[in-house]
């Protein structure tokens, strides 16, 4: 006979984050735990987004953070995670931020594959280009008549377009982040799930993004993707494929030289007072342009 195959341990985990980008770095660290300790510990999450990994294999519960009584009266072992007294967030490749702390070092290129897993089934629509037109901090947003002007021109091309994003309030900051909507293309923010949104940037030809969170999700898909420029280095941010930050994802610079991190006052405006980090429109459509299908 087969001997008895141990229960598992359960470990709470306590993930402090709220951003979309955020979570799926760290799931990612989870699963690095997970492999490591062989079947051996079953994960409890407290998070602020239980919904986003309902359907993780590699996490047994998710349960909102703000369940304090369930959390103070967890009987095993808890592990926090995503401490920002810790590191400095913005300096940091988010994976290693999440990592370092829990002692387990950095991870590796093969480690840091992004996944996402949708517990809905596929409804989406197929685009051949999908675009978030993600308004948040000025060093990570681009001008909405740019993205109609890209918008345009890809239209003008014969490609069939959509939008998609979801305007959301961030209680931790009180930040309005919004998905603005364009003329002339599929606006599809704040209509999708976020499982339909996965989907739908699966399906597409080509995904254009600031950096956020739907650019780190495009990252769990196979998807060429654009990604603008901000005011942290593009490789602390940077989204795995294949073994590489490279794969299917080309990253358009601006003109910064420090990379601060700063989130809304430049120390090196340009005359424009614009954010130097963030690219003008022609290195955008340039970048675009060399990556759409072709028909």
């Amino acid at each position: 006979m087969n001997a008895p195959q141990a229960i598992p341990e359960r470990l709470g985990l306590i993930l402090g984050c709220r951003g979309l980008g955020d979570c799926l770095f760290a799931m990612a660290v989870m699963r690095k735990m997970h492999a490591s300790l062989q079947g051996r510990c079953a994960f409890d999450l407290f998070t602020h987004q239980p919904e986003l990994f309902r359907a993780c294999p590699w996490v047994a519960s998710a349960r909102p953070i703000t369940d304090e009584a369930a959390i103070r009266a967890y009987p095993h072992g808890k592990r926090v995670m995503f401490e920002l007294d810790k590191l400095p967030h913005f300096a940091m490749d988010t994976f290693d931020f999440v990592s370092v702390p829990l002692g387990i070092g950095t991870l590796s290129y093969r480690e840091k594959q992004l996944q996402y897993f949708p517990a809905e089934p596929d409804a989406a629509q197929a685009y051949d280009v999908v675009l978030n037109t993600s308004m948040t901090w000025l060093s990570r947003s681009w001008p909405l008549e740019r993205w109609q002007r890209l918008a345009d021109a890809l239209i003008a091309r014969g490609l069939s377009v959509a939008v998609v994003g979801k305007d959301v309030t961030n209680p931790s900051d009180g930040m309005a982040k919004l998905s603005p909507t364009l003329t002339g293309v599929a606006n599809l923010a704040n209509t999708l799930s976020l499982d339909q949104t996965f989907h739908t940037i699966r399906k597409a030809g080509l995904f254009v993004s600031c950096q956020n969170g739907l650019s780190v999700l495009a990252g769990a898909t196979d998807t060429e993707i654009v990604v603008l420029d901000m005011s942290i280095e593009w490789s602390k941010r940077a989204i795995y494929r294949g073994d590489s930050p490279l794969h299917k994802v080309t990253y358009v610079k601006g003109g910064c030289t420090i990379y601060c991190g700063t989130a809304s006052k430049c120390p090196l405006p340009d005359p424009a007072d614009h954010f130097k980090c963030v690219p003008g429109y022609e290195a955008v459509e340039a970048a675009v342009m060399a990556k759409v299908p072709r028909r």
